[in-house]
């Protein structure tokens, strides 16, 4: 059973012009579907844990169900926490991460600094998804494998993702979670790239209540 609550919503904010966030977003696409492109990262990845599946499981509950219509929802198998992107400035210019941890504690009161500590941590490496996740829809995990055919140079690019995987929502990719240190607190970092201007990349804080993974709070940090 899942049990979801929305106990602070925050407003979208959005960092450059729409146009821009869509180039964007294809080349992150793109970026996926080469990651593994000339070396092996398998030795590499790590695993998922049991607690990091509960917290996104809680998340998928409450904002994707099969009142969306979306079979199946579509999920990169490798965790990215969109650094490359999140960590660099309008001009193109790196951004040290203590800039982003600070940026992102004024935009909340609620993140603990153990929390904070733990994703960085956490997201060192990336790490595999298996079929662990509990979503009230069906899924798919998809690799770097399936995406480059679709997204290669002179590829079929969107039109050729959604004839694969028609009714999807796009391409979701989640980062590792980190917890608190008293482990009630979640926090983990998503996209979801699609055709048109529909694409989003949030951080996510979540709260456990009795037992229960709640959605405390999202921070958008970008759109298109």
């Amino acid at each position: 059973m899942c049990v979801i609550a929305d106990y602070n919503n925050s407003p979208l904010r959005h960092n450059v012009a729409v146009l821009t966030k869509l180039i964007i977003s294809l080349l992150l696409v793109l970026a996926l579907a080469r990651c593994n492109r000339g070396h092996d990262l398998a030795t590499q990845k790590r695993e998922m844990t049991a607690a990091e599946y509960d917290v996104l499981s809680a998340w998928l509950c409450g904002k994707v169900t099969r009142k969306n219509g979306i079979n199946p929802i579509v999920i990169y198998d490798t965790t990215d926490s969109d650094e490359g992107h999140l960590l660099h400035d309008d001009h193109g210019q790196p951004i040290p991460w203590e800039k982003q941890a600070e940026s992102l504690r004024k935009k909340t009161t609620v993140l603990q600094q153990s929390t904070l500590d733990a994703y960085r941590k956490a997201n060192g490496q990336p790490a595999f998804l298996r079929r662990s996740l509990r979503p009230l829809t069906d899924y798919q995990l998809v690799s770097s494998t399936q995406l480059e055919p679709i997204f290669c140079y002179h590829c079929g690019f969107w039109p050729a993702f959604y004839k694969q995987f028609p009714g999807s929502q796009g391409v979701l990719t989640f980062s590792r979670v980190g917890f608190s240190a008293d482990g009630t607190q979640a926090f983990f970092y998503y996209s979801n790239r699609c055709e048109g201007l529909c694409g989003t990349g949030d951080f996510v804080i979540m709260e456990k209540h009795n037992g229960q993974w709640a959605i405390q709070q999202e921070i958008n940090m970008w759109v298109s």
